[in-house]
């Protein structure tokens, strides 16, 4: 009976071992319903790589208590390149809902552009992603967020060569929607209170107020016609 349990606990530990030391690779097969673009794998399924193309590498470390829990939890991080970086919190529950929480990082417009080549940013900013969080209740990435709220800093905007400061923009996204409003800070080069709402037809809204500080962009707003009490619609194609 002693024998028994000993052998019992040598393959309990030899099957954890194995688990424990899992490499990445088992995981491509699923990895790929997501991922349409090749990639490679490195590391194991508990703290291990992706790298491809597109970004340098993304990295995982899973929270082995979680599955105590009943859930899984992963923190992720993504290098797209030396300017361009996420990181967040992953959790995934057996109804396969998942949330990615202090979702926290640097994205530039100059990065961002590509994915909506018809609608030329006039701005250019470094973007600092706040404690955004966002859940999806049933259809899994690819498919875009059931709910995303947080906040983005855009850092030193640069507007005609002109340096505008930073800016906060705290949004909303639900059922389709964003509800957000856009405000100046301390640096601003421009007073800012704006609303702004994208509807689920993508009809873009601004209402508010702004309002340059300098004599200089006083100058350039007064000859490109901008209005400081926007009250605009305009149609997104996207």
């Amino acid at each position: 009976m002693r024998i028994s349990r000993i052998w019992a606990l040598l393959l309990a530990a030899l099957v954890f071992f194995l688990i424990a030391n899992a490499p990445a690779q088992i995981l491509k097969p699923y990895l790929k319903n997501s991922f349409n673009f090749p990639f490679t794998l490195s590391g194991s399924i508990w703290n291990g790589s992706l790298q491809s193309k597109y970004f340098k590498k993304a990295s995982w470390q899973v929270n082995a208590f979680s599955l105590m829990l009943a859930k899984i939890s992963i923190d992720i991080e993504l290098e797209i390149d030396s300017k361009n970086k996420l990181n967040a919190n992953a959790e995934m529950n057996p109804f396969n809902k998942l949330e990615l929480n202090n979702i926290n990082g640097v994205l530039t417009t100059q990065y961002l552009q590509q994915f909506l080549p018809n609608t030329p940013f006039l701005l250019s900013s470094n973007i600092n992603i706040d404690q955004t969080n966002a859940k999806w209740n049933s259809q899994l990435p690819p498919n875009a967020p059931t709910e995303i709220e947080g906040s983005f800093i855009l850092e030193k905007v640069n507007f005609l060569g002109e340096n505008l400061g930073n800016y906060r923009f705290n949004f909303v996204y639900f059922d389709q929607s964003l509800a957000g409003d856009i405000s100046s800070t301390a640096s601003s080069a421009v007073e800012a209170s704006i609303k702004l709402n994208i509807s689920n037809s993508n009809l873009l809204t601004l209402d508010g107020e702004i309002f340059p500080k300098t004599i200089g962009l006083q100058s350039i707003f007064r000859e490109l016609n901008i209005n400081l009490s926007p009250k605009t619609s305009f149609q997104l194609n996207f």
